[in-house]
């Protein structure tokens, strides 16, 4: 029964996740695609680099016209994915449970680790790995899933996405990050979600597509 749900959610699911953010990926196509010159990245523990430049204001205005949209609520509960969930909240884990689900191409989802930056280690964040990640269809992909995480930001309560440079919060306008010296660093081989967290889970949530259930204990 769950393989059957997979395997439709990766077919005509994968249409849906599409659609839901067809505007927001468009926008980060267009941004990746185009050599605008980057503002001159700022040191310090921040990371975003500048105020947005014109062509970044342009984005912007693409991005508010996709505020998150509400997807349809398939009911059929989520298993765990390819993300390891012990240290994350439930947000994030409802984030990368959908992902793994509309997008069967992710195998690798990273999640809890120690790091300078709260994000991780406070589960509040995951990395989706992006394969090929130079080629125009991994870069497509991860327009897709980060198009796809900014659709559903009110849902997943998403605080920010990083992809390629780019600075998305899950509402408002986006930047670019300094140059940390390496692809990875840089968020050019995966996608980084960090959400709100929404609390450390305690066994007894279900998550949808579209909403999550807590049972009564």
């Amino acid at each position: 029964m769950l393989h059957v749900a997979r395997v439709s959610a990766g077919g005509w699911g994968r249409w849906i996740a599409a659609a839901a953010s067809v505007v927001v990926s468009a926008a980060m196509f267009y941004a990746q695609g185009h050599e605008t010159p980057k503002p001159t990245p700022v040191s310090g523990p921040s990371p975003i680099a500048a105020a947005p430049t014109v062509a970044q204001a342009t984005e912007a205005e693409l991005l508010a016209a996709s505020a998150p949209a509400a997807a349809a609520d398939y009911q059929f509960a989520l298993s765990r994915g390819v993300a390891p969930e012990e240290g994350l909240q439930v947000h994030t884990i409802w984030a990368a449970r959908a992902i793994s689900v509309m997008f069967l191409e992710i195998k690798t989802i990273g999640g809890y680790r120690q790091d300078p930056l709260p994000w991780h280690p406070n589960g509040l964040a995951i990395d989706v790995m992006i394969p090929n990640y130079h080629s125009p269809e991994g870069i497509e992909l991860g327009n897709q899933i980060a198009g796809y995480a900014l659709a559903n930001a009110k849902r997943w309560g998403v605080l920010h996405v990083i992809w390629r440079q780019g600075f998305y919060p899950g509402i408002g306008a986006p930047s670019w990050t300094a140059d940390y010296g390496n692809e990875t660093a840089n968020h050019y081989d995966h996608v980084h979600i960090a959400t709100d967290g929404g609390g450390y889970p305690t066994g007894r949530e279900t998550y949808f597509l579209g909403s999550m259930r807590t049972t009564a204990p």
